[in-house]
């Protein structure tokens, strides 16, 4: 297929994007329409790719394209002889799960591997791209739809071409680009400034022209705009920074208006901790209100000493985490030391981990207590997968057994997955043996 290669660049945004992808359900991989739309910014998935070391092998070699900046003729050359030594190539007969039906079905080869570079690159880069536009859109509040200019763009998508629109405006989440496979569409961020200095004004609203179009796979009839390949029709970036009705789930403790005051807060630390890679934390007062916020040093970038910040009576404190992993061990002694109604802290992948402090319990004597069970664990711990993320949610679950504080959280899928492979572990953890009192 004809077309310019494309040439990934370093994207922390983009990286932190797809890292937080789970692996979909093996059911879920045979065909592409299994795995549709807004499950792409949560599971990864390669149709028929079905084993498990297969699915890793090219995940894997995507995550270090991503974070490398691998070109795609290096990507093929690494790849494919580690999925010829996994048996994954060529034409095989292989049974699909939802009919039963043996069939023929092309797997591993280079065309595939270049749909396969190109489609997940172009993605997380938009993805990636969507949440610096979050982060700068009160600067940049309008996006001009690019139709880049090359013997290959499609004709469908120049009606869109030009088009200017406010980047909160619900068409960005119908024909955000890339609008199909190896689409080189883009968006350009503009100030007000930029608008009145190049004489552009806002377009009027846009009849998509949606046709409804039926997923085979599942019977699911869906409005997919003119020109819009059918799974291409949906915003990755938005579907990965949504957070859904979790929030007010998470937080029945304060008032709607401290609830709507942290929400935004969260978020907005999530942005910046996307591209800065530095957490900050903000303290606000009982009433949920901002009155201070620091950001860690880049050479310190989870250090946040709280000494001299204002921090009001019963604060409640918010924070960014670098990592997937629950509360630390500082974010639960400063919790203790400034009697804190609540901490959150946020990840990258988007888990929200939230404790509220029971006020007659004492979180000191508690982490110790818990300190003195984990030696048992440390073997098992060290051959996991992610010990700081098994250990930091299994001593939240832990504390909130035995009526420390309240515990909510919210996990991405790729982190859930991780719990889910661990569970056994993390059950024995929580019931461990406590110290006599």
């Amino acid at each position: 297929m004809a077309g310019i290669e494309l040439k990934p660049l370093h994207h922390r945004e983009a990286i932190e994007y797809f890292r937080s992808k789970g692996f979909a359900p093996q059911l879920q991989r045979f065909h592409h329409l299994d795995t549709f739309r807004e499950e792409h910014a949560r599971n990864w998935v390669v149709a028929k790719a079905m084993r498990d070391d297969v699915s890793q092998a090219i995940r894997a070699e995507v995550d270090r394209a991503l974070a490398e900046g691998r070109t795609l003729a290096q990507f093929q050359e690494d790849l494919a002889p580690r999925l010829k030594e996994l048996g994954w190539w060529g034409k095989s007969l292989e049974t699909d799960p939802l009919t039963g039906e043996l069939t023929e079905v092309q797997l591993g080869s280079m065309r595939r591997l270049r749909v396969i570079f190109d489609t997940n690159m172009r993605t997380a880069h938009a993805a990636g791209h969507w949440a610096r536009i979050q982060r700068t859109k009160r600067a940049f509040p309008y996006l001009q739809y690019i139709q880049i200019e090359r013997p290959t763009k499609r004709h469908d998508h120049a009606r869109f071409h030009g088009k200017i629109w406010h980047v909160d405006d619900p068409i960005w989440q119908r024909i955000y680009p890339p609008n199909g496979y190896f689409c080189g569409c883009t968006v350009r961020q503009l100030t007000e400034g930029q608008m009145q200095r190049e004489g552009l004004t806002v377009s009027p609203p846009m009849d998509l022209d949606e046709q409804p179009w039926t997923n085979k796979r599942t019977g699911e009839v869906f409005q997919v705009p003119k020109g819009v390949n059918p799974g291409f029709d949906s915003n990755p970036g938005a579907a990965w920074l949504d957070l859904g009705k979790d929030w007010e789930e998470m937080t029945p403790d304060i008032s709607s208006g401290a609830r709507a005051s942290g929400r935004g807060t969260i978020e907005g630390l999530r942005l910046r901790r996307l591209g800065d890679g530095r957490e900050t934390l903000v303290v606000a007062d009982s009433d949920g209100v901002p009155v201070s916020q620091r950001t860690a040093d880049p050479a310190s970038p989870d250090l946040i000493p709280v000494d001299g910040m204002r921090v009001p009576a019963t604060p409640h404190f918010l924070r960014s985490h670098i990592s997937e992993a629950s509360l630390a061990s500082d974010d639960l002694s400063a919790m203790a030391e400034f009697r804190a109604s609540s901490f959150t802290a946020i990840s990258p992948g988007g888990s929200i981990w939230r404790a509220v402090r029971n006020p007659d319990a004492d979180i000191a004597s508690g982490l110790a207590e818990f300190s003195s069970i984990i030696p048992e664990f440390k073997s098992e711990l060290r051959a996991i997968e992610d010990p700081d993320l098994l250990f930091s949610h299994a001593r939240m679950l832990w504390l909130e057994n035995e009526g420390i504080l309240t515990y909510h959280f919210r996990m991405s899928e790729r982190v859930r997955q991780i719990m889910d492979a661990d569970a056994d572990l993390l059950s024995r953890m929580i019931n461990a043996r406590r110290l006599p009192r």
